[in-house]
């Protein structure tokens, strides 16, 4: 994976890279009180952290654990804000380093991709190949991603590009290297996440020698020319990921590209893409759920991410009704 980088902990631990991590945490969660008192201190809490990172002495908080069940039940761990700062600091100088690692057709959690992003160059790749025959795709995900990535496996993976001592004692402070899984809700899970699932972007594109594929964390598309080139490689990919990833495939399909795709949220043809009809009626039960309870501030949020989620589909007619909820609680 090419250079390693050293002594990274200084870095990490400089005051401007607390301060720039606080407000980087600060931006996104607003509303947390935890987050107001940290940063009504912010340069005596940022001089304090610092010295404890950079003396090893640094330890984190409980998190605090809840289930969430849209789209489907997940265990989510959110640490507390000072811990959300660090892995903030941790992140505004390793992410760069990883980044460099990845391959262009991984799309989650990056600046300038994303899921529009991703349902955009699915789309492009069915036309482009269209032009010269039969297009089919394999589509498939991981079972339970986040919770069965093989720490000791990651952490090789992590120490492939990072030699700091110091740094990697820090990353094993939120991620031991022993044991199965990493927590959802933590900023570098994502990264790391990501880092992992670039194990299978190098299978794809090195050993089954395929460059139109697109993976967007745990979810992947593989185009081929026939259900049969695609079958054979769905078995040769799953057992790669048994034997070396040791995460199993969850879901898997392979069809014409005339059916359309269900992937990031949508439905894609080449000629046109549709909101999901899951999408929708999730959606639905939350406008309604929000309305139920009054809570107009949380609707109005709501709509409005979501209407942008939907501008990206044809869905002319939904997106005129979620604009005339939205004016409603506005």
């Amino acid at each position: 994976m090419g250079k390693k980088y050293k002594r990274l902990i200084g870095e990490i631990s400089s005051y401007t890279n607390l301060l720039d991590a606080a407000n980087k945490a600060r931006k996104g969660n607003p509303n947390s009180v935890g987050g107001m008192i940290y940063m009504d201190y912010l340069e005596s809490n940022s001089l304090v952290f610092s010295e404890l990172i950079a003396n090893g002495r640094y330890q984190p908080g409980k998190p605090k654990e809840f289930f969430i069940y849209e789209p489907k039940r997940r265990l989510i761990s959110a640490l507390p804000f000072k811990d959300r700062v660090v892995q903030h600091a941790i992140n505004n100088i390793i992410e760069p380093i990883f980044e460099s690692t990845f391959y262009k057709q991984s799309y989650g959690c990056r600046t300038g991709k994303g899921a529009h992003a991703g349902a955009i160059e699915c789309q492009a790749i069915m036309r482009r190949l269209l032009k010269s025959g039969d297009v089919w795709v394999l589509k498939t995900d991981f079972s339970g991603y986040f919770y069965n990535i093989d720490r000791a496996v990651l952490h090789n993976r992590i120490r492939a590009k990072i030699s700091c001592k110091e740094s990697l004692d820090l990353i094993e402070k939120f991620i031991p290297k022993e044991g199965v899984g990493i927590p959802i809700g933590n900023l570098t899970s994502q990264l790391f996440a990501n880092v992992y699932g670039t194990m299978a972007d190098e299978w794809i594109l090195h050993t089954a020698k395929k460059k139109n594929f697109i993976r967007y964390m745990d979810d992947i598309v593989i185009f081929g020319r026939s259900k049969s080139e695609l079958l054979e490689l769905k078995d040769r990919f799953e057992t790669f990921c048994l034997q070396e990833m040791k995460l199993k495939l969850s879901k898997w399909s392979v069809t014409s590209v005339s059916r359309g795709v269900n992937f990031l949220g949508y439905r894609i043809w080449p000629t046109h893409k549709l909101l999901r009809r899951q999408s929708v009626l999730s959606a639905k039960r939350k406008i309604k759920r929000y309305t139920k309870r009054g809570e107009k501030e949380k609707l109005r949020r709501f709509l409005a991410s979501w209407l942008g989620h939907a501008k990206w589909a044809d869905s002319k007619n939904l997106i005129e009704s979620l604009e005339r909820v939205l004016c409603e609680v506005k």
